[in-house]
């Protein structure tokens, strides 16, 4: 059974083209993608933008959020320096927005 977390950040002033890119750039190298997730434990990650354009919200789904914690923090992937560095630089944590329900039939 999966677990799921949502995350709201808000742009930083001048910052959103920042991440813009870097989605488009992540979505240039899907397989990199593919195979940090799949070493993380994740089972999908998906970014939204509200519809104001102010705010991103992250969602990600995965059997133990710890393990995954544990192995981005170690992690040697050049995509996940990237990630972390236009993180870093283009959005401010806002929340982690509690999961009310969650349900997945894959299994």
């Amino acid at each position: 059974m999966t677990n799921a977390k949502l995350i709201k950040f808000k742009f930083k002033s001048g910052q959103k083209q920042v991440w813009l890119d870097w989605s488009e750039e992540l979505k240039r190298r899907q397989d990199e993608v593919l195979a940090t997730l799949k070493d993380e434990g994740v089972v999908s990650e998906a970014c939204f933008i509200s519809e104001d354009g102010q705010y991103v919200y992250c969602f990600m789904e995965a059997e133990d959020f710890e393990k995954v914690n544990k192995t981005v923090s170690r992690s040697s992937h050049p995509i996940d320096r990237g990630h972390k560095e236009a993180r870093e630089s283009s959005l401010d944590f806002v929340s982690k927005l509690e999961c009310i329900f969650h349900f997945d039939n894959r299994g």
